[in-house]
């Protein structure tokens, strides 16, 4: 949904957002100059949750960056931050102006996968690098050029992460309820792959519009057989609405949901009754929960020991990888400093997690392999996202409680 301008202009500002959404970079070529990023974040619409959090990150791994002294002999990086508005047509806009007003060498966020595929072709056209948190398996395919990478599970690696929790929790007989949109239906044919494999089945599969009046229909036709689960494929709105008439029709099929719908940083919690949320199993990519650089990057948000941050991580690895890169390559152009991405990322070299140490063995010739704070930060040759695992909770007494790991 679409805010009226003048209350975007009160919610962005009230971000920290005023400033760097109407500044122009400026002499970005010119040697010390700084150098301008741009990213381009949902802070309105369906997944505006993961915002605040996103904004943050990339805040932090820039303060870190740039007070340690830059990269390229002092240079200062410097954000431009658009809102996606969880929109299409919002996010070429917002990509429209961080090229051609802010003149920023990547445009990177890109939580949903429609404004990351709409944004897609002016990114490329423009030589520069597109860095998403996006999963649809579009995003990386065709003729890149090398300037696009995912910093997320591509979609269709989230079906089989779904079989192998309902295997788990004893669930051979499963129907699927999934949102009609790119993210969504690649996950489908994995997802039954994957069960028939571990020797379930699927017994239907409903698909539905977004932003649809009511769920009811679908929601009746899923639940109604009464199969011993349901695997809900939705984001936060419309989960709000089909977790109600699940509750509302009194079914018992267990349901495991994404946690872009049944989580999204504790939004869908808010949304509804602690009675209508009891008992929802739900997944989504997970930051390494117990690794020393996740652990830092927790302390470092000013938030408590154990805080779950799905998506913030990214936001800060996209920094860091950024300079990283840069650095290696002793260049801001695009089409230069893309092509050292893998070399500071993937094995071999040394494993390091913290970028200002990670940088000064770049300056030193030394061969890394950088670990970030939401990943390990490997690519393979389209520029996907390796080695990611996937995070299990349940939804009991108002609140998430982990389950377990998945790899």
């Amino acid at each position: 949904m679409l805010l009226p301008i003048l209350n975007r202009r009160r919610l962005l500002a009230g971000l920290g957002l005023g400033p760097l959404v109407i500044r122009s970079a400026g002499g970005a070529a010119a040697e010390g100059a700084e150098i301008p990023l741009g990213f381009v974040i949902p802070f309105t619409g369906a997944t505006g949750p993961y915002g605040p959090d996103m904004k943050k990150a990339a805040d932090l791994a820039t303060r870190t960056i740039n007070e340690a002294g830059g990269i390229l002999g002092g240079r200062k990086l410097r954000l431009f931050i658009e809102d996606e508005e969880t929109s299409a047509t919002a996010s070429v806009t917002a990509t429209r102006k961080l090229l051609e007003v802010n003149r920023v060498e990547m445009v990177g966020g890109f939580w949903g996968s429609p404004p990351s595929l709409a944004a897609k072709p002016l990114i490329v056209a423009a030589n520069k690098v597109q860095m998403v948190s996006a999963a649809a398996p579009a995003i990386t395919e065709g003729d890149t050029k090398n300037l696009v990478y995912r910093f997320q599970a591509k979609s269709t690696q989230w079906g089989p992460a779904g079989a192998r929790i309902l295997k788990d929790l004893g669930v051979r007989k499963v129907a699927l309820l999934a949102q009609q949109n790119p993210f969504i239906v690649a996950m489908v044919e994995p997802f039954k792959a994957e069960m028939a494999k571990l020797g379930g089945t699927v017994t239907d599969v409903v698909m539905y519009n977004p932003d649809q009046a009511s769920y009811r229909a679908e929601v009746q036709k899923a639940f109604g057989p009464e199969p011993e689960a349901v695997f809900v494929l939705a984001l936060l709105t419309d989960m709000v609405a089909i977790a109600k008439e699940i509750y509302r029709g009194g079914f018992r099929s267990k349901v495991l949901a994404l946690g872009t719908g049944a989580d999204a940083d504790g939004a869908f919690l808010k949304s509804v009754s602690p009675e209508v949320a009891e008992g929802i199993h739900h997944l989504q990519p997970a930051p390494p929960l117990n690794g020393a650089s996740y652990k830092r990057f927790v302390s470092a948000m000013g938030a408590p020991e154990g805080t779950v941050f799905l998506f913030a991580g990214n936001m800060y690895d996209q920094v860091c990888v950024t300079a990283l890169a840069m650095e290696h390559a002793g260049s801001t152009e695009a089409p230069v400093w893309a092509k050292s991405i893998r070399p500071v990322c993937n094995p071999p070299g040394e494993a390091v997690d913290d970028v200002v140490k990670a940088l000064a063995l770049v300056r030193l010739g030394r061969d890394i392999d950088f670990v970030g704070a939401g990943a390990t930060c490997d690519f393979n040759d389209q520029g996907d996202q390796l080695n990611r695992s996937f995070l299990h909770q349940v939804i009991e007494g108002g609140k998430n409680r982990i389950v377990d790991v998945i790899g």
